[in-house]
């Protein structure tokens, strides 16, 4: 990326405690920034990728592992000023590799927005299964519930890692 003269790198890496107030700004832009609430009780920055471009965070993706052993998203959010590069995407497969290495074969995630629930479909697998009542005022504020979205991680990572290009 070009900012005037200077070459922007952008890079991914594992969120840092030094982290939180850039994940929390970057939260923000989506309305994910209220932490802790009844929504989300903990922001769990070891569970965290980020993106960063030119020393500044512009995306962030979380995860956890639930009890069952399934993995379960927990926020993501990218600066709009840096949507459509693929950040996104990027940060949603270190995290689905990453729930992956971990032995988890499914994935929860819950959205609320049309285009980002697509999205997932589109980009992921995933397939709706049902919907949650929002405890409070998070992610879009006109939509008071969540689509709960499932993804078979093993099913994408064939597909996108070991299936060749030109057999699917």
């Amino acid at each position: 990326m070009n900012a005037g003269n200077n070459t922007l790198t952008l890079t991914y890496r594992r969120a840092r405690a030094d982290d939180r107030d850039a994940v929390l700004h970057v939260l923000a832009f989506a309305n994910f920034h209220h932490v802790p609430t009844p929504e989300m009780p903990e922001l769990t920055l070891e569970k965290f990728y980020v993106a960063e471009l030119g020393g500044q965070v512009v995306g962030c993706a979380g995860y956890k592992v639930l009890a069952d052993g399934c993995g379960k998203t927990t926020l993501m959010a990218v600066d709009p000023t840096y949507r459509g590069l693929g950040i996104g995407q990027r940060l949603q497969e270190l995290r689905m590799i990453e729930m992956r290495s971990l032995g988890c074969s499914v994935v929860i995630t819950n959205a609320d927005r049309p285009e980002t629930i697509d999205w997932y479909k589109r980009k992921f697998g995933y397939r709706e299964i049902g919907t949650l009542k929002k405890l409070h005022e998070f992610g879009h504020p006109a939509i008071d519930f969540w689509t709960t979205l499932e993804a078979d991680i093993e099913r994408w990572y064939r597909e996108l890692y070991i299936t060749a290009p030109d057999a699917r």
